[in-house]
């Protein structure tokens, strides 16, 4: 008997195997710092953050920066003022390269879910752009809820996120094939508030990484990202 063949089925070419967040970030290295270079809502958090410590008389702040990358601007922003800072990331380069660059603050490679910390312990938690690669959409509210846990009554968090409905989806980021999770903006607020945050402020904008120029990725390979600033704090 004569068989066929889908001749689009024979043609359509393989997917490449995903990338772990920690393969990830070592293949992109520092140059993820020069990529998201001047990011004005970033930059913005920041100011909230360390003016809400300087408000409410917190200093030295104990802080925590999740995937922290080259632990600039986060890290080197809250150490020059003074604070006590811990930046872990799941990446071998990230680490070093933070080590290098920011050496009034502490790295350490590790998982956030690994964390060993006492419970109500920090005075800030940050979270940006490191709740997407290698999770789940109910590892990211387990993640939300550790670091309400983490904090002290009255803490404060700020967590970006580039906000879609994503449960382990493989995607192609800056040229790289990855297993992405993410929650659409009104979830992802929720989930803050599910933990037992109160929610200062929410902000969804836009931004093209500069990832081409940074030498990560081909400029056909970089979308214009939108983003979730979520800026939250635990009742006292």
């Amino acid at each position: 008997m004569a068989t066929t063949t889908d001749p689009t089925a024979a043609a359509a070419p393989a997917q490449p195997t995903p990338l772990s967040a920690e393969a990830l970030f070592d293949t992109v290295g520092p140059a993820y710092e020069d990529a998201f270079a001047g990011l004005p809502t970033q930059a913005a958090s920041i100011d909230w953050l360390l003016a809400s410590l300087k408000d409410a008389g917190i200093h030295p702040a104990k802080t925590l920066d999740i995937g922290c990358g080259t632990g600039k601007p986060v890290c080197s922003a809250l150490a020059d003022a003074g604070h006590d800072v811990l930046g872990i990331d799941v990446s071998g380069a990230m680490i070093t390269a933070a080590q290098q660059r920011v050496p009034n603050a502490t790295f350490f490679k590790l998982d956030i879910r690994d964390l060993n910390a006492t419970p109500a312990s920090y005075d800030a938690a940050t979270a940006y752009f490191s709740l997407i690669a290698g999770v789940t959409q109910d590892e990211i509210r387990a993640i939300i809820a550790q670091v309400y846990a983490l904090l002290k009554p009255g803490g404060f968090f700020v967590w970006s996120t580039v906000p879609l409905p994503a449960d382990n989806l493989q995607i192609a980021w800056m040229g790289q094939p990855l297993v992405a999770s993410s929650l659409p903006p009104d979830e992802a607020v929720q989930a803050v508030r599910d933990a037992g945050f109160e929610v200062v402020m929410e902000e969804v904008s836009k931004f093209l990484p500069k990832a081409a120029e940074a030498g990560i990725c081909k400029a056909e390979e970089v979308w214009e990202e939108t983003h979730l600033f979520v800026y939250a704090r635990k009742p006292l």
